[in-house]
């Protein structure tokens, strides 16, 4: 009995009116087992869970140290980035509308009664004498330019009587005031122009920029200014200018005695002194030299600098307002004219002349004009392909123009508007290679005063 009740203790404890409830019970040693098993659970999913985080982290620490690109790519893509920006020409100047920007928005249409200055950069070998000669001489506008008989220099004033200021930074307008041949560097990162314009008619003026140039097969442009310089060419007088300074004689030392010059130089040693700037002058000229501590090559090594120099150029070449290719004279004059909202009077593919062409060039010859011209190579490829999305992207758009789209001439059809008696005396030469043959005569005389 005794027995007995202490089996039914249990259950009449827990029940109510000492009457026995059946309820469910776990034995102490069955609830142990149970905490043991779900404390075991716990610590096997813990130490999947840590096992498979370190693989994942495994995984990444046993990547390879090397980056996939090397130090120089990376910083070549920081470099082509910050050139990709909009706001470097404006840095340069202080205000220099792009081709994109006269194309999206009216109010960066050329405008050459209010305070737009078209600059002209002009390339050794490009046709650019021609170009310049064409703005000056054949451009049908209310107030052609003045110019004077046995005078290169041409006035080209605003319309309007009492408007004395410029339109036209050019050659044949200002003369050579930035130095001869002044490539981008002096005249936009070096504030030449704006500087020059200040001095002369006052700083009240909010000018905007609107910088051209023409570019042309590197090969052929290469053989023509080997034919220029045979023939006494030297340009001596260039400046290169470069961080307010030009560069010292260790910088850039001469290829020839100045005393005699190059006359009559063979074009194998034309191609063999390493220090002719012809070599790569298109690129040269369009990039930013201070980006390359200006003609110092001994702060980088040489690939670091070429690359530098190309993506500056290229992307100096996207802000330019236009480029002209020799090899398209029309296509320049259609996209040129459309753009600017002006017309010339006379088709700029018929004064395309030059005598390089028929220069004899071996192959072992040929073989090294490529390779000292390399990047200039590369930069006309791009220069190709950019000219032929812009007139695509001009035939698609359109653009608003000044002159009524009926007064402007198609790429195949030019008003023949032949020069009076009087304009032929003064005109200059037609053979554009024979016009320069003293361009390289500093004109201290005429410069722009």
């Amino acid at each position: 009995m005794v027995t007995s009740a202490r089996m039914r203790l249990p259950y009449s404890r827990l029940g109510s009116n000492n009457s026995p409830q059946r309820v469910f019970f776990i034995p102490l040693c069955t609830s142990r087992r149970f905490f043991l098993l779900i404390t075991a659970a716990l610590l096997i999913s813990f130490a999947f869970f840590a096992w498979s985080t370190e693989e994942t982290m495994g995984e990444e620490t046993r990547m390879p140290t090397k980056p996939r690109f090397s130090l120089d790519e990376m910083r070549g893509f920081a470099l082509r980035k910050s050139l990709s920006t909009d706001y470097k020409p404006s840095y340069y100047t202080k205000s220099a509308t792009s081709f994109d920007r006269m194309l999206v928005e009216r109010s960066s249409s050329f405008n050459i009664s209010s305070t737009d200055v078209l600059v002209f950069v002009h390339i050794q070998k490009t046709a650019g004498t021609s170009f310049e000669k064409f703005l000056v001489r054949h451009l049908s506008i209310d107030r052609p330019c003045e110019c004077t008989q046995k005078r290169k220099r041409c006035v080209c004033r605003r319309p309007g009587r009492n408007n004395n200021q410029t339109w036209l930074f050019s050659r044949y307008s200002t003369g050579w005031v930035c130095g001869l041949h002044a490539d981008y560097t002096e005249l936009a990162v070096s504030a030449c122009v704006d500087t020059v314009l200040e001095k002369k008619e006052g700083s009240g003026n909010r000018r905007r920029y609107f910088y051209t140039s023409f570019l042309r097969d590197p090969i052929t442009r290469y053989i023509s200014e080997y034919r220029h310089v045979s023939r006494g060419a030297t340009w001596m007088a260039s400046r290169h200018m470069c961080n307010g300074r030009p560069p010292t004689p260790v910088e850039l030392p001469l290829c020839f005695d100045p005393r005699v010059g190059w006359e009559g130089v063979s074009l194998a040693e034309f191609l063999s002194c390493p220090f002719n700037l012809a070599a790569n002058r298109m690129t040269r000229m369009l990039a930013d030299l201070t980006l390359v501590d200006c003609y110092d090559t001994t702060k980088m090594d040489r690939k670091k600098r070429d690359a530098i120099m190309l993506e500056s150029a290229k992307a100096n070449l996207r802000s330019l307002s236009f480029y002209g290719l020799k090899e398209r004279m029309d296509d320049s004059q259609w996209m040129f004219e459309r753009l600017f909202g002006l017309r010339f009077t006379k088709r700029l593919a018929d004064w395309n002349k030059s005598k390089s062409n028929d220069t004899v060039v071996t192959p072992d010859i040929m073989k090294k004009i490529k390779e000292a011209n390399a990047l200039d190579i590369e930069l006309y490829a791009y220069a190709l392909e950019l000219f032929d999305e812009r007139m695509e992207r001009m035939k698609r758009e359109g653009l608003p123009v000044i002159v009524p789209e009926t007064t402007l001439p198609s790429a195949s059809h030019f008003i023949d508007d032949s020069p009076s008696e009087d304009q032929s005396k003064r005109a200059l030469p037609m053979n554009e290679e024979e016009e320069e043959e003293d361009e390289d005569r500093y004109e201290d005389s005429e410069r722009y005063n």
